[in-house]
C-alpha cells in the first residue's frame, strides 16, 4: 500500500501559492509516515516539472525561498525516488501485466490513481482551492485481454491534508497490517510499518520463522503496533506504557537467578547498551508467547527495542 502522487493535482492553483500547497503536501506524507505507510512517493516522470504556477514545477518551488526549507526538502527527496509510475518499465506497466489497461476519472485518462485502484495504493494530491480536501474517486478501468474488453469500477481515496490522515489511521493501519503475510515480509518491511521500534537480532531470528499461520501471529502485529504507538504518546516524566495492551515486568527472583537471568540477555540493537530484559507483553494462543522489549529515551532518539518474540520463558514460580 504504496503512497502514490495524483498528477493531476499538479495544476496552478492562483489562490493558494505554491509554497503554502508543498508545505501541506509534505505534512500529509509525515502523516502517511506516522501510520507506517512505506516512505515513498511514486509519481509520473515529468511530475516535477508540472506547471504550478510562473512556469515553475516541484523541482523549482520545492526550494524558492517562499517554501519552507524541510518541507520543500522533504517532498523533493521523495520525488526523486524511482521507478516512475509511466514508461514501459514503469510501475503502471507492471500492473497491467499482459493485459491492456487504461484508468479514467471523469473522463480523463490518469496514471497515479490507476495505479493506486490496481495495486490498493493510497493516493495522495498537492490541494488547491478546487481540492481541498480528501475525496473518493470513482476509477473507472477498461481491460483490454485476449478474450475482448471489459470494464469495472473501483474507488480510490485521496488525501489532501495531514489532518485526514489522522481521521482515517484506525482502516490505514488495518489495511497496512493485511499486507504482512508472514514473518520474513513482516521484518522485511518492518522500518516502514513499525518506524519507532528496532530488533535485536534473536527477536529479528524469530519473526522471521513465522508462517503467518500462527495463532499468534496477527496478535504479534498488534502488539508490536502498540508499541509503536506508544512512542507517540510518550510524555515527559512518565513511564512508557503500550497503547491498549499489558504488560509484565520479571520478578527480581528470576531475573537473579543463576540460570532462569540469563535466559533474558537477549541481543541488543547496535547502539544501546546490553541489560537483562524484563519488560514483556503477554499474547494468549500457542504456548503462551511473550514479546519482550525496552523503551529508550535520550536526546538522539526515542525508540523501543524488540529483544525475544516466543514461548514463555521458564519463572522460579514455573520452573520446566
Amino acid at each position: 500500500m504504496q503512497p502514490i502522487l495524483d498528477e493531476t493535482s499538479l495544476l496552478p492553483c492562483p489562490e493558494r501559492p505554491a509554497a503554502e500547497r508543498i508545505h501541506e503536501l509534505a505534512r500529509t506524507m509525515r502523516a502517511l509516515d506516522g501510520v507506517g505507510a512505506p516512505r515513498v512517493l511514486h509519481s509520473v516522470r515529468d511530475a516535477v516539472d508540472r506547471d504550478l504556477g510562473d512556469g515553475r514545477g516541484l523541482r523549482s518551488w520545492c526550494f524558492d525561498r517562499a517554501t519552507q526549507r524541510d518541507a520543500g526538502r522533504f517532498v523533493a527527496s521523495r520525488l526523486a525516488a524511482q521507478p516512475f509510475i509511466d514508461g514501459p518499465s514503469g510501475l503502471f506497466a507492471a500492473a497491467e501485466g499482459q493485459r491492456a489497461v487504461e484508468a479514467r476519472v471523469h473522463g480523463h485518462v490518469v496514471l497515479g490513481t490507476g495505479l493506486a485502484a490496481l495495486t490498493d495504493g493510497i493516493v495522495v494530491i498537492l490541494p488547491s482551492e478546487t481540492r481541498p480536501a480528501a475525496e473518493h474517486l470513482e476509477v473507472e478501468l477498461s481491460y483490454l485481454e485476449d478474450d475482448g474488453m471489459r470494464s469495472e469500477r473501483a474507488r480510490v481515496q485521496s488525501f489532501a491534508v495531514a489532518a485526514e490522515v489522522e481521521r482515517a489511521r484506525e482502516a490505514l493501519v488495518e489495511r497496512l497490517d493485511r499486507t504482512v503475510r508472514d514473518g520474513t515480509t513482516l521484518v522485511r518491511s518492518f522500518g516502514a510499518v513499525f518506524p519507532r521500534l528496532l530488533l535485536g537480532d534473536r527477536a529479528r531470528d524469530q519473526i522471521s520463522a513465522l508462517s503467518g499461520n500462527e495463532p499468534v501471529f496477527r496478535q504479534l502485529i498488534r502488539h508490536l503496533r502498540a508499541l509503536d504507538d506508544g512512542v507517540v504518546r510518550w510524555e515527559d516524566g512518565k513511564p512508557f506504557e503500550p497503547v491498549s495492551v499489558t504488560f509484565s515486568v520479571e520478578s527480581k527472583a528470576t531475573l537473579d537467578d543463576g540460570a532462569l537471568g540469563p535466559m533474558r540477555d537477549f541481543p541488543t540493537p547496535p547502539g544501546f547498551d546490553a541489560e537483562r530484559w524484563t519488560l514483556h507483553t503477554k499474547l494468549t494462543g500457542g504456548a503462551g508467547a511473550r514479546l519482550y522489549f525496552r523503551a529508550v529515551r535520550s536526546a538522539q532518539r526515542t525508540v523501543v527495542l524488540v529483544g525475544y518474540f516466543g514461548d514463555h520463558l521458564p519463572t522460579v514460580m514455573y520452573r520446566t
